[in-house]
């Protein structure tokens, strides 16, 4: 996964690329989880099995429904 964070004009002030949580050093993995809408322990159980980007997908798409 790639994270982008964009300044003014959507000019980029950063780019990472991100494979696992070991790689995020950026990613507040709590915040995420409560975002998400899951128990930080169940996210990390996700992402251990299916990758980080499939996790955040997986919960994001439960939070539509």
């Amino acid at each position: 996964m790639q994270l982008k964070i964009l300044g003014v004009g959507n000019a980029p002030l950063l780019s990472v690329k991100v494979k696992t949580l070991d790689d995020a050093g950026l990613l507040n993995v709590s915040a995420l989880a409560r975002k998400l809408g899951v128990h930080r322990s169940t996210f990390l159980s996700r992402v251990a099995t299916h990758g980080l980007e499939a996790a955040i997908l997986y919960y994001a798409t439960l939070q539509k429904f």
